[in-house]
């Protein structure tokens, strides 16, 4: 047994014995994290909106904004992390050693490289943080948090959430980057 699945085994059995809780922190954060997420962007573009409020220039705005600097990068690393799970098939933990390591609630047995979850929620984080600071900072200990959780679940190994971690970092500000470079500016 290797360095990874000894940890994802020691978690999974600790785990094993807070099942509800682990449940929800795996799964349900990301729901958390969105609803941060889209009441802070909403929250910040309310406050620079011109008036009147729900002028058609400002739901324009809105919409605009929201496609281009919170969606778009979200979409572009989940879709890199989909290209990467086809190329590196990883059997989840619970697959690969059903002996040893249980899945806690229900999950297909598709690969579990890297952790799409993950790459959500940070890449949904660091587009908050652009925003607002410390709202963004929540949800990436959120993030990590159910990242966690996902492990002592049994459905990733830890080096499926670091490299979701990572992917869902790096992608928005180099999406940024070239929504810049092609001159699209925050309206």
């Amino acid at each position: 047994m290797n360095f990874e699945t000894s940890i994802v085994k020691s978690l999974n059995h600790w785990g094993a014995n807070h099942v509800g809780l682990v449940k929800f922190v795996a799964n349900d954060f990301v729901y958390l994290a969105i609803l941060l997420g889209l009441l802070t962007f909403l929250y910040i573009e309310w406050k620079v909106a011109v008036k009147p409020l729900f002028s058609a220039f400002n739901i324009r705005k809105v919409i605009a904004d929201g496609a281009l600097w919170l969606a778009l990068p979200m979409v572009v690393a989940v879709v890199l992390s989909e290209l990467l799970s086809k190329l590196f098939d990883r059997a989840r933990p619970f697959v690969a050693h059903p002996n040893e390591i249980k899945a806690l609630f229900p999950h297909g047995a598709d690969g579990g490289f890297p952790s799409h979850h993950m790459v959500f929620t940070v890449a949904l984080a660091v587009c908050v943080i652009e925003m607002h600071d410390r709202v963004g900072w929540i949800v990436i200990a959120m993030a990590v948090i159910s990242g966690i959780a996902r492990v002592m679940a049994g459905i990733h190994y830890p080096s499926d959430i670091v490299v979701g971690i990572l992917i869902g970092a790096v992608i928005p500000p180099l999406t940024a980057k070239v929504l810049n470079k092609f001159r699209f500016k925050r309206l």
